[in-house]
């Protein structure tokens, strides 16, 4: 038996984020199966499908509880990472403050900033989100009654007019640079 220790590869994570209902979720599933297809180890953690395991029904958007999600999906980013995949997280997280702790618990980090206006969302709204904050059923919606910040300095940045296949290009390319 060898006394060499074998690294695991190392891990990243890629946080995608922009305004609900921008396609972060989309991006992400496609970028999971891309870079399965070239045999690396990919991991999706998407903030709605979590949201309803960490929380009871109809709880979880306070700030607190927005503190809590975040930092919890740092968390299991993080482990993902450092067990060797590529972890990529789809979640609004409209304070930056979340996704620079994310940055500075992740060695190998990269925030992905999807770049569409309020108009464009609201106009696909598959979960009517921006339907309801309209009517007023939802005044916590960032982008429509809580400000979303937007990244200071995004690995990458892709624009609403994109493609789904130009912009996952655009995230691939910038994976494989670093």
């Amino acid at each position: 038996m060898s006394d060499v220790a074998i690294a695991p590869p190392p891990g990243r994570a890629v946080w995608i984020t922009g305004l609900p209902a921008c396609g972060k979720t989309t991006l992400a599933n496609a970028l999971v199966h891309a870079l399965r297809r070239r045999g690396e180890v990919a991991i999706a953690l998407d903030g709605d499908d979590l949201r309803p395991f960490v929380f009871a029904a109809g709880a979880g958007y306070d700030p607190e509880a927005r503190d809590r999600f975040y930092g919890l999906l740092t968390h299991l980013a993080r482990l993902g990472a450092e067990g060797g995949a590529t972890v990529v997280v789809s979640a609004t997280a409209h304070r930056r403050v979340w996704r620079d702790a994310a940055r500075a618990a992740i060695p190998r980090f990269c925030e992905v900033f999807i770049d569409a206006d309020a108009a464009i969302c609201a106009a696909r709204d598959p979960k009517g989100l921006w339907r309801a904050a309209a009517e007023g059923r939802i005044t916590a919606l960032p982008g429509a009654g809580v400000e979303y910040e937007r990244p200071s300095h995004p690995e990458v940045i892709v624009g609403a007019e994109l493609s789904r296949a130009a912009a996952l290009d655009r995230v691939m390319r910038s994976l494989e640079r670093r």
